[in-house]
């Protein structure tokens, strides 16, 4: 899980492409709207690759309402993985739509719990699976806990802070969780 200030979108699509020039088709969850091809275009031209090289392994789906992320992680996704034969699953955004304050709250936690079930039952058949998660434009104080519960269910947390990024929590051995909030490292944005 990688979540913080809203640069966390640009930093998961350059993570992202470093994957698809590697040869990887990733499936792409795009919640927050925030999808850049031009990102991912730029990125393949520094080296010096075409960036349809890129671009035709990332399989994109965008979600507006919290019943498209249900539907799309419940039964999307799984055959899109199949089809596509890849191993990497990004649920970029993946708190936006729950966040909808036209949403009920009950239904939000509904939703919620099933979608990360089924993300969990991806990870442990070896789907790498990248949850991120931008800090909400507005704060709905009665979901505050969504963040806290992803926090818990997911391996390693990693949190991007005024361009620095701390890993938070990573898994030790099977089921031993570490809340560090260790330093990883400084990145500065070209």
């Amino acid at each position: 899980m990688l979540y913080g200030d809203h640069a966390v979108l640009a930093y998961a699509l350059r993570a992202v492409a470093s994957l698809l020039a590697r040869g990887e088709h990733v499936v792409f969850i795009d919640s927050a709207n925030a999808f850049n091809p031009f990102l991912i275009s730029e990125v393949a031209t520094g080296w010096d690759r075409r960036p349809e090289e890129l671009l035709d392994r990332i399989h994109v789906s965008r979600t507006v309402t919290v019943h498209q992320l249900e539907a799309l992680i419940s039964e999307g996704v799984p055959e899109a993985l199949t089809t596509y034969a890849s191993r990497v699953l990004v649920a970029s955004g993946f708190l936006d739509n729950l966040y909808d304050e036209d949403v009920e709250l009950r239904e939000a936690w509904r939703v919620f719990r099933k979608a990360t079930a089924h993300l969990r039952a991806l990870a442990d058949a070896g789907v790498l699976v990248l949850v991120v998660c931008p800090a909400p434009a507005a704060r709905l104080r009665d979901r505050d806990g969504l963040l806290d519960a992803l926090i818990t269910e997911a391996d390693k947390v990693i949190r991007l802070e005024t361009s620095t990024l701390y890993l938070e929590k990573s898994v030790r051995a099977a089921g031993t969780f570490s809340r560090s909030g260790a330093r990883v490292r400084s990145i500065r944005r070209r």
